[in-house]
């Protein structure tokens, strides 16, 4: 009896829950009763089983082993989706049971999720289906095949495949899989959107898999899926990511042949990309283009590529750029600014870089610290130390707030200009004004001081800087060593090592290499080789790495400079050149110089092929113009002209000076037409002469005139020819806007004299009076010369009078040519003498 009431009154209280089953919703939104008390409540209704018997099972087997069929399940999510939540939650709690879903029971429960377009709950649904499945894809097929008849037209299909997209990425499964389910689902007719398609772009993408990706898109267009603008800017961006920015305009190349109409994203994802990769020119495109279509433009899209034409040297399209930014209505910042006056900075046309800073304030922006340290730091490379200050106040004067690198920079100027008190007195303003001084601008008096020379006052601030509490590095003991070897004060220079070495200051190559240059200046050569034995001992262990080689082998070969002995650093150098490396650049040049200057021009030249040939380094324009000067003074034209060739075949261009020098020496072995054919040349390649120029080439004209070919019959026309080409010359000089000095006034006066043409000699020294020159001494001595060559000693010996009055001490030529004069003269009174007694007679 008791077991019948049991079992009547749960099944009747079963048969009033189903007839109650519409209102459930309504007090489930009421009370926010959880979804899992109502699919219990559903497991209930159709699953009790109403007998009497107890041989029966309960409604919750207690392994697992559910009775539920495929039939009752569907029959339950069906009569449930008006309540979706309900009816996945009962799906859930089905396989809890032990249940396992169907292709049935899985299509019934998609249809009722897409029905209520409840995309999060299907993707939970595929996500549990991709974990624990071992082999989804046929079963995945198949439901899409069921959904397929089920979706009568409907957007069924790929609402569940942009939901199995997802899936694969929430479970965090390798994109192959997701793509590889696109590949298989694709050729069975199964198309996502083109929405679905970027989602599973985006997540190849995301892995870094370039082949999954192109395959990706490849798919899609031969699924006839057309790939929308947010699908080329996905491929796009990852190719630019990945720095291939040649696939990347590919992929915007296929874009346009598309007739796609682009939009801010894609425009600003090829900008920044471009920049990113360092293909600037192609962000300077895309902005114009964005600038065309009248798109939104930023300062920091702008200021992206002001600075990528900045580092490829476009300045004045970089400036082009800052203007059309106010047109365009995008106000200039000191970003835009700073980076094209960095840019000219750097090139050192500080004219334009002041006047852009002068545009800037006047806009009314204020720079940053970091533009006028740019600023200050290249006065200071160019040793235009006054203007450094003269910045510096005006910017104080400005308001600007001065930070301890631009204070660093105007000691560091006064120190230079031998100001000192005016640096410690900017030393005290850094403290009133809540800066204290550091180790850096301390260094900076130390090596100011040891500049100047006065090592006694080095030493003193350093001192004052250890009160202080700062601790000297290694830098700051470098700089007061540099300054004991350069005055020879070597005992000095000893303790501060031993000091070095007792407070833990790490002893570099450089500090080395001072030891040695100024062992040597002091004479102590034994001692710098000793030294640098040691050293060298320690390179082979490789306890010096290869710039502290450099810096030891520099130092030992300047040392050797320095004292004259120029075979024993040729030496070094060779020995050095043997393992591999090279002196630095100032040593190197030393030494071409000394091997130059003592007459070794063979092993100068030796110098210069150990570089080229077996070390593959090009000597830089100013070794290239001491070595061919050499060979000039040496008259060997052939090795001069040798070395210029080699200097122009690797890329080196040739300057002023080096075309002047090779032109003198053509004219001092009288090859004036070569001289003429390099001037031509010279002009042909842009290179302005100056007046030296013209000097050289006058003066080669003119010497011609001491030429023992002439003969007696031809001076005159010899004389017409050379003065009228001389004075081509001349007018050329003034074409080009040149204005003669004082040197080339000389070489026409001494030319003139020399062809006995005075009342032309006479002229061009007046003009020069007239000019306001200061004339020298070898002015007067030309003109002077001239009149005794024609025996007129009065008018030279007034002209000699007034050189003197004129304050000019006359040098030894000016004597002698005075001398030989007057005795010139005095031999021709005495025959005239002689001939007017035999006349007599």
């Amino acid at each position: 009896m008791r077991r019948y009431m049991k079992s009547a009154l749960i099944a009747n209280w079963s048969i009033g829950l189903l007839k109650i089953s519409p209102f459930l919703e309504k007090i489930q939104r009421k009370n926010k009763l959880s979804s899992r008390f109502f699919s219990a409540i559903a497991v209930l209704s159709k699953n009790l089983d109403y007998s009497s018997g107890e041989d029966k099972q309960s409604f919750v087997p207690s392994q697992k082993v559910c009775r539920l069929s495929s039939i009752q399940v569907c029959n339950t999510l069906h009569n449930l989706e008006i309540n979706p939540s309900v009816a996945f939650a009962y799906f859930k709690d089905c396989e809890n049971l032990g249940f396992c879903h169907d292709l049935s029971t899985y299509t019934a429960i998609i249809s009722i999720l897409y029905d209520a377009n409840q995309k999060g709950s299907l993707v939970s649904l595929f996500s549990n289906l991709v974990s624990l499945n071992t082999n989804p894809g046929f079963q995945i097929s198949s439901i899409f095949f069921s959904l397929l008849q089920l979706s009568n037209g409907s957007a069924l299909v790929p609402f569940s495949l942009d939901a199995l997209f997802k899936a694969y990425h929430t479970c965090k499964r390798d994109p192959q899989e997701a793509a590889n389910s696109f590949f298989h689902l694709g050729k069975l007719g199964f198309l996502p959107t083109v929405r679905s398609c970027n989602f599973l772009l985006n997540f190849v993408a995301e892995a870094g898999n370039e082949g999954t990706l192109s395959s990706v898109f490849n798919h899609m267009r031969g699924f006839h899926i057309n790939p929308d603008i947010y699908s080329f800017t996905i491929v796009m961006k990852f190719f630019l990511n990945a720095k291939q920015p040649d696939k990347a305009i590919l992929v915007f190349g296929l874009m346009e042949e598309t007739g796609m109409k682009f939009d801010r994203l894609t425009y600003l994802t090829f900008l920044s990309g471009m920049f990113a990769c360092k293909r600037y020119d192609l962000s300077y495109v895309m902005l114009e283009a964005m600038i065309r279509e009248g798109m939104e433009v930023s300062p920091i899209d702008f200021n992206m590529v002001i600075y990528g034409l900045c580092k490829e040297s476009r300045l004045n399209e970089a400036e082009e750029l800052l203007q059309n930014m106010s047109k365009q209505g995008v106000p200039p910042d000191h970003y835009s600014y700073g980076y094209i006056i960095r840019a000219y900075c750097e090139k050192k046309n500080l004219q334009k870089a002041c006047c852009l800073y002068e545009e800037m304030t006047a806009n009314g922006i204020k720079p940053s610290p970091h533009i006028v340290a740019h600023l200050l730091q290249s006065l200071h490379k160019l040793g235009m130390y006054n203007e450094v200050l003269l910045w510096f106040i005006k910017l104080k004067e400005s308001g600007l707030t001065l930070d301890k690198v631009l204070y660093n920079f105007a000691i560091n100027a006064y120190c230079r200009l031998g100001l000192f008190k005016k640096a410690m007195k900017l030393i005290h303003e850094m403290r009133i004004n809540g800066l204290d001084p550091d180790r850096i601008h301390y260094t900076c008096l130390i090596v100011g001081f040891c500049f100047k020379g006065d090592v006694v006052k080095a030493y003193t601030v350093f001192n004052e800087m250890l009160k202080l509490g700062l601790k000297p590095d290694t830098v700051t003991y470098n700089a007061l060593l540099s300054g004991f070897c350069d005055n020879g004060l070597i005992n000095e220079a000893n303790d501060l090592l031993g000091q070095m070495f007792k407070q833990g200051v790490e002893l570099n190559a450089k500090t080395y290499g001072l030891l040695i240059e100024g062992f040597c200046k002091g004479g102590n050569v034994g001692q710098a080789e000793s030294l640098f034995k040691v050293l060298k001992q320690r390179g082979s262990r490789k306890q010096i790495g290869q710039t502290g080689r450099t810096c030891i082998y520099s130092s030992m070969v300047s040392g050797y400079l320095y004292r004259g002995l120029t075979e024993r650093a040729y030496e070094l150098f060779l020995c050095f050149s043997q393992q591999g490396y090279l002196i630095n650049k100032w040593s190197h040049e030393w030494l071409v110089r000394d091997l130059c200057n003592d007459g070794k021009v063979k092993l100068a030249s030796n110098v210069f092929r150990v570089m080229l040939r077996d070390h593959q380094v090009v000597p830089d324009l100013l070794s290239y113009t001491i070595l061919i000067t050499a060979f000039c003074q040496r008259e060997d034209m052939s090795g001069a002209l040798f070395w210029f060739e080699d200097m122009i075949n690797h890329g080196i261009c040739a300057d002023l000076v080096i075309y002047t020098t090779l032109m003198r020496g053509y004219c001092r072995v009288g090859r004036l037409r070569d001289a003429y054919e390099l001037f031509v040349e010279m002009k042909h390649v842009g290179i302005k002469p100056d007046v030296v120029v013209y000097s050289v080439l006058l003066n080669g004209h003119f010497n011609k005139v001491f030429e023992t070919c002439w003969s007696e019959i031809a001076r005159e026309r010899r004389n017409f020819e050379i003065r009228d080409k001389a004075f081509k010359l001349y007018r050329c000089m003034e074409e080009d806007g040149i204005e003669p000095d004082v040197t080339c006034y000389t070489v026409m006066i001494d030319g003139l004299c020399k062809m006995e043409h005075l009342h032309g000699a006479q002229k061009l020294f007046d003009a020069m009076l007239k000019n306001g020159l200061k004339l020298d001494v070898k002015a007067y001595t030309a003109l002077i010369n001239g009149y005794c060559r024609r025996g007129e000693i009065e008018k030279a010996q007034n002209l000699f009078l007034k050189m003197v009055d004129s304050g000019l001490r006359p040098d030894l030529l000016a004597q002698l040519v005075m001398d030989k004069g007057l005795l010139r003269s005095s031999e021709m009174n005495k025959e005239l003498t002689e001939c007017l007694k035999l006349l007599n007679c």
